[in-house]
């Protein structure tokens, strides 16, 4: 029995009486430092052996996984809140599911769960990216998508890092509200909420000790009025996006201009096959002339969706300025990463297959940009 159990995030009373009770019947404790682990079951007199585990360690997956096979009970632990939750545990987790090893959450206190209840911010729903990457690129990319749903986003981030966090959103999301905790649950708690400019004004002036939950909602600072969608010829995929796209925002009834065009454009028409399809699904387009991509697309478009993620790169060496509005269709339309490919020259089938991944895409996408109208 693997048993995953949650621990204190600050203040070592914050632990449920049947975690305690699970620790002082187990076999084994498994966590990610023993020094950590070994200060909680001390408080609370429980002995038991202790194994150091870590995802980047196959051996040491392996041997939790062996006493797992021969029936012993095993309470996972990570320092403080729940094991694979910005915390390690994922390893042992999915080789137990494999082996058909039996498991139970144990729940505890959570960081993110006690800063949205707190946080002054509506927490019906909300987005959980933990700790986000260096990359400052990235960083947008991922924001530009969590605030699209108009919800809470909360993050983990280091003292160390939290006021040049902040300056960096500050500067592309002005209008955000911001509810910083940090120590929490400890002595020295700190609650600070307010304008994202006021909050790191208030940070800068003290020295931030401790661990950081930041939750952010951003204001509906502007609409979305103009959407470009970019293949590679501007004959086929961007066309039938471009044209169900025009069809979708006019039932919504919002008021965008939608337009598309070609990284390499060469045909002066567009193919026989989309217009096969703009005619079956009733779409206007027939008389499409292909448009080859210049700066003045990419400035005069609040948005622009591209199908594939190498044309994202093409389009952001060129125009890396742009790179807040330059997306893959699928990404922002909550589709996961992939690509729309490249039906130019295949049969009629296989154009309808595209059309069909852009129709859910398109439909996502005015769905979400009809909840921010």
């Amino acid at each position: 029995m693997l048993y995953i159990v949650g621990t204190p995030i600050g203040n070592i009373k914050d632990i449920t009486l049947r975690a305690i009770e699970v620790l002082k019947e187990c076999d084994f404790v498994v966590c990610e430092d023993t020094r950590q682990t070994l200060k909680l079951l001390n408080h609370y007199s429980i002995s038991k052996p202790i194994l150091s585990y870590s995802d980047h360690f196959s051996g040491k997956i392996e041997r939790v996984l062996n006493l797992l096979k021969l029936g012993k009970k095993v309470c996972l632990l990570s320092d403080s809140g729940m094991p694979n939750v910005s915390d390690p545990g994922i390893g042992i987790i999915k080789k137990a599911i494999e082996e058909n090893i039996k498991i139970e959450v144990v729940g505890g206190v959570s960081a993110c769960i006690n800063a949205v209840s707190a946080s002054g911010f509506d927490g019906s729903s909300f987005i959980f990216l933990g700790f986000l990457g260096r990359s400052e690129k990235k960083i947008i990319e991922t924001l530009n998508l969590s605030f699209l749903l108009n919800i809470p986003v909360v993050i983990y981030e280091s003292p160390a890092r939290v006021v040049k966090f902040l300056e960096m959103v500050a500067k592309r999301y002005p209008k955000t509200y911001v509810c910083v905790v940090r120590e929490m649950t400890k002595i020295y708690e700190e609650w600070i909420r307010g304008d994202i400019r006021f909050v790191v004004e208030k940070l800068k002036s003290k020295k931030v000790i401790g661990e950081v939950t930041i939750v952010m909602k951003r204001e509906n600072e502007t609409k979305i009025s103009s959407i470009g969608f970019v293949c590679s010829g501007n004959t086929c995929r961007s066309v039938m996006a471009h044209y169900y796209c025009l069809r979708k925002i006019k039932e919504a009834n919002i008021d965008i201009y939608v337009s598309s065009c070609g990284i390499d454009v060469v045909d002066e028409r567009i193919n026989e096959n989309t217009k096969r399809i703009l005619l079956k699904y009733g779409l206007d387009g027939l008389d499409h002339k292909p448009t080859q991509i210049d700066r003045g697309f990419i400035e005069s478009n609040d948005l622009i969706l591209v199908m594939t993620k190498r044309q994202k790169k093409n389009l952001l060496s060129l125009f890396p300025e742009y790179s807040f509005k330059i997306h893959t269709l699928l990404s922002y339309s909550g589709l996961g990463s992939g690509d729309i490919y490249d039906c130019y020259g295949k049969d009629l089938d296989e154009y309808e297959n595209v059309f069909v991944k852009i129709k859910k895409a398109v439909d996502n996408l005015v769905e979400l940009i009809s909840k921010n109208s």
